[in-house]
């Protein structure tokens, strides 16, 4: 499943490049943890905060964000990926396509529990918890999670169609799905806004590693005729 426009001399020295990337990425987020953990100034905006959003709950609110913060969950990355690899059997996209997804995911996965090990950061009290959390606080698994697969969407939606209309609204909801994820965390009372942000910019900056070392350069979707048929793009925008 190598990229097919990547000598394999090309490909192997941008493959270390990356993962030289992994392990900076972590190690930087390790120590913004690290950071985080033991500031008192942190500390204190993180409760602050967690406590305006917690006195404004409302059982509406509650119930909706049980239902969004699922986004963010293992079962929306498997989703997602199974959504590639049927446009990959069905030749809409690239098998390099569904290689970037799982290393996108793999090194999304292994940077933030990694962290999460290292760091230790305690939750937010249990009392203010409305659904159940496992592991540290630092970073948001599930706020992570959320990029990765809104991420996804909005570079499927641009490969697989020219209609501006549809791209729009694609990228619209896929970063508003991603804000919403992370607001979900803290209103319900498992991770710190810290947590939160950390899992999202950290999943970017590593999303971005991995198109700038590859996916403009690889075809990611399969090239048809007709002004709107899927697969039109080459490249990821």
């Amino acid at each position: 499943m190598q990229p097919e426009s990547l000598s394999t001399r090309a490909f192997a020295s941008r493959s270390c490049l990356l993962a030289l990337g992994w392990f900076a990425i972590t190690a930087g987020l390790f120590g913004v943890g690290e950071f985080v953990a033991h500031s008192h100034a942190v500390t204190d905006v993180d409760r602050h905060i967690t406590n305006w959003v917690v006195d404004r709950r409302t059982p509406a609110l509650d119930a909706t964000m049980k239902v969004v913060t699922w986004i963010g969950s293992w079962v929306a990355v498997a989703i997602t990926g199974g959504v590639v690899l049927a446009l990959t059997v069905a030749k809409y996209l690239t098998r390099a396509a569904l290689l970037l997804f799982v290393v996108a995911w793999a090194g999304e996965y292994a940077t933030v529990n990694s962290v999460k090990h290292l760091v230790g950061r305690p939750r937010p009290p249990r009392a203010l918890w409305l659904v159940t959390a496992r592991g540290a606080s630092f970073p948001s698994g599930h706020a992570a999670n959320a990029t990765l697969v809104g991420a996804a969407a909005v570079s499927m939606a641009l490969l697989l169609t020219r209609r501006r209309s549809f791209r729009a609204s694609a990228t619209t909801l896929g970063f508003l799905a991603i804000a919403v994820v992370g607001f979900s965390r803290v209103e319900l009372g498992v991770h710190w806004t810290t947590d939160v942000l950390a899992g999202g910019l950290v999943t970017l900056v590593w999303l971005g590693a991995v198109a700038w070392l590859f996916a403009r350069t690889v075809p990611l979707a399969v090239p048809r005729s007709g002004p709107d048929e899927p697969g039109i793009r080459r490249h990821a925008v």
